[in-house]
């Protein structure tokens, strides 16, 4: 009886072996994770501090403002500057505001104390006679009057506050055809366009939000530069400080204290 045959097959040599099992199948393969973005660093876009002009595409590299703008009283002594701005904002003497002497403060405990006389020339009445003693707590924004004088009632700020309480919240004027037409258009000769006024210090200090620095008024000028431009503001101002915000930069305040002063700080 015959034995059945078998077909003998080859040996694989070990490198078919290995290229057998390193063969993967194009359907069992899987994509490589894309990698993970850069992290930003200082030399990107978005890291690039913030220098002045057109606002950047990405504004949170802009710098953040620490705190809202506040009056800008004189430090040599806020408490008389205080009570100056509340009779230029109040006109509290009226036509004799010009021979209205106010006197230097004295601290006394927790409050401030400012006196106001007669000129020595006599043209408001007896020269040097006492017009009204003011208590002035700078600190907390709070003034009140020495009421053994017998004094007139202190009217309400500009805001509508009463001196004696807490101010009102900031307004915001968007309007801008119906407020100070003569600011404005000085602001639009200096090819400053206004956009929107914020009214600090109880409405004495108007903080004017415009477009973009231009023209005669740049970021990177000196006191010295801004002269010429910060006296034509306070002309059209009356006078009166005011400030001045370029953009989305709310960090930065040009101040302009008058009658010709004027100055970048960071807010």
């Amino acid at each position: 009886m015959r034995r059945p045959s078998h077909a003998r097959v080859a040996p694989l040599s070990i490198g078919a072996v290995l290229a057998a099992a390193l063969a993967v199948p194009a359907c069992d393969r899987r994509e490589e994770p894309a990698p993970a973005p850069a992290p930003t660093t200082a030399s990107s876009p978005s890291a690039r501090p913030y220098k002045g002009g057109p606002p950047p595409a990405d504004s949170t590299s802009l710098p953040a403002a620490s705190r809202e703008p506040d009056w800008g009283l004189d430090l040599a002594d806020p408490a008389k500057d205080y009570v100056q701005r509340y009779l230029r904002a109040t006109k509290r003497y009226g036509a004799q505001s010009k021979c209205v002497v106010v006197g230097a403060s004295k601290f006394t405990g927790e409050r401030s104390v400012v006196e106001t006389h007669n000129d020595a020339g006599g043209a408001c009445g007896k020269a040097g006679e006492l017009r009204d003693r003011f208590f002035v707590t700078v600190a907390t924004d709070r003034m009140s009057l020495d009421e053994s004088l017998h004094p007139a009632k202190l009217q309400s700020w500009p805001d509508g506050s009463d001196p004696a309480a807490a101010p009102a919240k900031v307004a915001d004027v968007q309007d801008l055809r119906a407020w100070k037409i003569g600011l404005g258009d000085t602001l639009r000769k200096l090819l400053l366009v206004p956009l929107r006024v914020q009214l600090y210090g109880r409405g004495t200090f108007p903080v004017v939000s415009i477009a973009g620095w231009h023209g005669p008024v740049l970021r990177t000028m000196s006191p010295a530069e801004l002269a010429d431009p910060a006296k034509k503001l306070c002309d059209a101002n009356e006078g009166e400080p005011l400030g001045i915000i370029a953009g989305v930069d709310r960090a930065t305040l040009l101040r302009i204290t008058c009658p010709a002063g004027a100055k970048f700080e960071t807010l």
